[in-house]
């Protein structure tokens, strides 16, 4: 296999504990535990007593599993630019950043700096944008949302979206298609296998192949991330994320599927290896996993020098 490449992974600092984000009241508490107003979550596992994963845990845990490189992701929960700009500045080699920004007047200077300082991918998560702190209004055919994917692509950033799950008001496929088709020079990760989340009805059900469909398009990929949060009642291997992801990889082909841990919070449900072995079990060739595991990621984000030239 010529590389693993972990398209979504995330750090945590430690100078965000017991720190509130004022503006949507998050509060991260020890013991992994992150206050929100919808309830409280463990955004990593509850024997992180500091609550605190920083990039150099992530490169030890990479480099115990035999990982090149990774891109992290961030969340409008609790965003902090400046400390993921600064471990990939650490790690130039081994590390690529999303940034998270909110849609306030100067929003196009906040995206040139925080490119400028080595973060050249953006980050939305649709269902933060929900919360009234934030921007309610925010929608794949609002302005703003067009406004933010047109500066993207001037930069050539990759954008990657969290949709949120199914039945939310905001998970909207038919919208995200056409601004994807309306740019097409820009590449778009959409996150967590499209969030099939709930399936539990024809409606829901279809919402959920719609968004995963838009990876048809030649500028749209998905990438395979959580899936042991989503499927956590299962248990490792987590069958039923391997037959849905069979079904996407039968439309849509492996060359658009990128895989992603989620860590530090699925290592609540799994171990680091668990989530790179289990996709071994998807009935894949060899050609097919090495495909999924990394190369696809090198044609989608702007990956280190070091990890490109391991392909």
């Amino acid at each position: 296999m010529a590389c693993i490449i972990d398209a979504h992974a995330h750090i945590v600092p430690g100078n965000i504990l017991n720190q509130t984000y004022a503006r949507i009241g998050t509060r991260q508490l020890p013991f992994g535990l992150r206050d929100t107003c919808d309830g409280s979550f463990y955004v990593m596992p509850p024997y992180m007593e500091d609550s605190r994963f920083s990039a150099d845990a992530l490169i030890s845990l990479m480099d115990v599993c035999g990982v090149q490189a990774a891109v992290l992701q961030q969340a409008h929960l609790f965003p902090f630019n400046e400390e993921v700009a600064k471990a990939v500045e650490k790690y130039p080699d081994r590390l690529a950043g999303a940034m998270v920004i909110t849609a306030d007047e100067g929003w196009e200077e906040e995206m040139e700096y925080w490119h400028s300082r080595g973060l050249h991918s953006l980050k939305f998560e649709m269902r933060s944008y929900t919360y009234e702190g934030l921007f309610p209004d925010m929608r794949y055919d609002s302005p703003v949302f067009l406004a933010m994917l047109e500066k993207a692509a001037k930069l050539s950033m990759t954008v990657t979206i969290d949709p949120a799950p199914v039945n939310f008001p905001v998970y909207q496929p038919k919208a995200l298609r056409e601004a994807a088709e309306s740019l097409p020079d820009l590449k778009i990760v959409i996150c967590h296998l499209a969030y099939p989340l709930p399936v539990d009805t024809p409606e829901n059900r279809k919402k959920w192949e719609e968004m995963a469909a838009i990876a048809e398009l030649d500028n749209c990929w998905l990438d395979v991330s959580a899936m042991p949060d989503f499927f956590d009642e299962e248990g490792w291997p987590f069958p039923t994320a391997l037959s849905l992801f069979r079904e996407v990889v039968s439309h849509v082909g492996i060359e658009k599927l990128l895989w992603g841990s989620d860590v530090p919070g699925t290592l609540n449900r799994a171990t680091y290896p668990q989530m790179i072995n289990m996709w071994k079990r998807a009935g894949l060739s060899e050609a097919d996993l090495s495909k999924l595991l990394g190369e696809n990621a090198l044609s989608v984000y702007d990956l280190p020098v070091k990890a490109q030239e391991k392909k």
